[in-house]
């Protein structure tokens, strides 16, 4: 499904940074792969342009054999409200909105597409079918993150990309959500790409890559150890 050839994302400065030098891999369809390494080794950095939340200085980002990272900046956020969804750290969840609301947000963008069955069926998918009228700061930092999940879904994008989802949670929650992500990826086929620095997060996903200094350390296949 996703193709990357020769990733390079330079920051400029008096002394230019580079973050990414010649990245190339490949994500199949209906996998989980995680992004890690130490902080600075480059492993949000891809994600944000494997999202299409930043440009690449150089190279290729081929989804379904279409170059995303050539697409004007009106076409890319169309490609974003259609084909990807994203979670985050932080949640970045609207707090004057409750979660239905919150998980229609992507869908409202499209077309006035008002989808509210599905968004029920989601908050319902992710353990909270009997809370979606309840607000974020009426909710644990769990709970968020799963609206927020539901939300990356209500548009059945192509790929999920989670940077960090884990790292504002406990233990116990982490958990959770990163059964939910295996579920979703097991039963739905849903792709997903994920940074995260826990080395135990190993269990959860089929392959994982190993970023240092802005390369590619290593890709481990870690799929039986699931």
């Amino acid at each position: 499904m996703i193709k990357v050839e020769n990733l390079v994302k330079t920051y400029p400065g008096k002394i230019p940074t580079e973050a990414l030098r010649e990245v190339s891999f490949e994500v199949g369809s209906g996998e989980f792969v995680a992004i890690m390494g130490r902080s600075g080794s480059g492993k949000s950095t891809l994600l944000h342009q494997l999202g299409l939340l930043d440009t690449p200085t150089a190279g290729k980002i081929l989804v379904n054999s279409t170059n995303i990272a050539e697409l004007t900046d009106v076409q890319k956020t169309e490609y974003r409200l259609h084909y990807l969804g994203y979670v985050f750290q932080e949640y970045a969840l609207i707090g004057e909105m409750s979660a239905l609301e919150n998980v229609l947000l992507p869908a409202l963008a499209l077309e006035g597409n008002h989808d509210r069955e599905r968004a029920i069926e989601l908050l319902d998918l992710v353990g909270l079918g009997d809370r979606f009228n309840h607000y974020p700061s009426e909710l644990s930092g769990g709970e968020q993150q799963r609206v927020a999940i539901a939300r990356s879904l209500i548009n059945n994008p192509k790929i999920v990309f989670a940077d960090e989802p884990t790292a504002n949670l406990d233990t116990a929650s982490s958990e959770v959500v990163l059964n939910l992500f295996k579920k979703l990826n097991r039963e739905l086929k849903q792709t997903v790409v994920m940074v995260t620095h826990e080395p135990d997060d190993r269990k959860y996903v089929d392959r994982i890559i190993w970023m240092k200094d802005g390369v590619i350390e290593k890709i481990e296949n870690v799929k039986n150890e699931s």
